[in-house]
């Protein structure tokens, strides 16, 4: 019996379908049909009367770009067809595909024939990821964890552009550490809500109330402050008036932002813990791991017996290092897969980072690590600490146990 393998190469409006056979051969002409649950369909139905009443199929693989979320209905739609055969979707790496392409003879850029390039990669592709399931009971936790992802990327990105403005605003405070954090309630408010000459011209008793009500009087010497404060304005570059109004203008702004960020992170955080509790795991017995970071690592993760051994849950998280030789040649700096999944390897990195500071097991390898390491020492140190944290996520994951000291792997 025949195996089919079909490429669709998705769009908001429309699916690009193309049909080969075991051999490379296209079954029927490229076509395509509306990203709708009626194109569905219409689409299986085709599929029904045109190609399966004319062949014996045994099995089908669908498989999609997963380079957004148009893709993702139709994937759902697909994996719950009822058809006479073993059917299969994969959401395919962009990237992956991109090197196949490269691969093939030079081709136009085309939705036909990015279609047909999906298609041939089903057909021969031996590396093909997990088959999507459209009631994964892990998608909802997903959702949101990936969400808190592109969030905090938010944050980092709007505080980044916060410290431009201040530098403009005050550059001495850039350059003054006792005044860090900038993103602090205390500093950010009085520099977006007074100008240059404002802070100089305000009496230092003044300022010290004003440092003292801000923060709530969590400092221990507020008058301190409110001098490092004026020191730094007074040492810093001149503005014309107009330019330092314009500034703290935008720096109310960031401040808002930031602020508005944080207060939904802390909204997000909740309803990832709440979402968690309905899934039994012990990865927050692991000193340093919260119910945050258990989450981003069991909702990317999903099933953990659908890993054979923790090999291949670090190639997933792409915490591999390919050997790069040559002759007598061999590479010392070896990347990392820039094709793994970037939210798992973000929540591992975050995760094993606090635990090599709260374990002892974990700290004595990170600094042994930091130590044979020649360049980039931390960035070596946290990687190779996060391979190690990752074979007792698989250990605790595949045993439902909470942590001791005795489950962890020797390095």
């Amino acid at each position: 019996m025949a195996s089919l393998s079909i490429g669709l190469d998705v769009d908001m409006q429309k699916v690009v379908a193309c049909i080969v056979d075991e051999k490379g051969n296209k079954v029927v002409p490229t076509f395509s049909f509306p990203n709708t649950p009626q194109g569905g369909s219409e689409f299986l139905q085709f599929l029904q009367e045109t190609v399966l009443t004319r062949k014996k199929v045994s099995s089908i693989k669908f498989g999609t770009e997963s380079t957004g979320i148009y893709d993702w209905h139709l994937a759902n739609f697909l994996t719950e067809a009822k058809l006479p055969c073993e059917v299969k979707v994969f959401r395919l790496n962009a990237l992956r595909i991109n090197r196949f392409r490269k691969s093939l003879p030079e081709l136009s850029k085309t939705d036909k024939i990015d279609a047909e390039v999906l298609a041939q990669y089903l057909r021969i592709s031996s590396a093909l990821p997990f088959p999507h399931v459209s009631s994964d009971p892990y998608q909802p936790l997903r959702f949101l964890t990936r969400y808190r992802f592109h969030l905090v990327k938010s944050i980092v990105r709007e505080t980044n552009i916060f410290f431009t403005y201040v530098f403009l605003q005050a550059s001495r405070i850039l350059q003054n550490k006792p005044l860090s954090p900038l993103t602090g309630k205390t500093i950010s408010t009085i520099l977006s809500s007074f100008s240059q000459e404002e802070l100089i011209s305000t009496p230092l008793p003044e300022l010290t109330d004003l440092v003292i009500r801000e923060s709530k009087n969590r400092f221990a010497r507020p008058s301190h402050i409110a001098h490092l404060i004026k020191t730094a304005i007074r040492e810093s570059y001149r503005l014309r008036p107009e330019l330092s109004r314009t500034l703290n203008f935008i720096l109310s702004h960031q401040v808002y932002t930031i602020r508005t960020f944080k207060s939904l992170l802390k909204e997000l955080n909740r309803a990832i813990s709440s979402e968690l509790s309905s899934f039994s795991q012990t990865l927050t017995t692991i000193p340093g791991v919260n119910n945050i970071l258990a989450a981003g690592i069991i909702a990317e993760i999903g099933n953990i017996r659908k890993f054979s051994s923790h090999d291949q849950l670090a190639k997933l998280a792409g915490y591999v290092w390919p050997e790069k030789q040559s002759g007598s040649f061999q590479a010392e700096n070896r990347r990392m897969p820039s094709s793994a999944n970037k939210y798992l390897r973000y929540y591992l990195a975050e995760a094993a980072n606090l635990t090599r500071k709260y374990d002892p097991v974990f700290a004595r390898y990170y600094w042994k690590k930091y130590k044979e390491a020649r360049t980039h020492h931390h960035k070596r140190a946290l990687a190779l600490t996060t391979r190690k944290f990752i074979r007792l996520v698989f250990t605790l994951l595949l045993t439902n146990q909470p942590y001791h000291r005795r489950n962890n792997v020797r390095s």
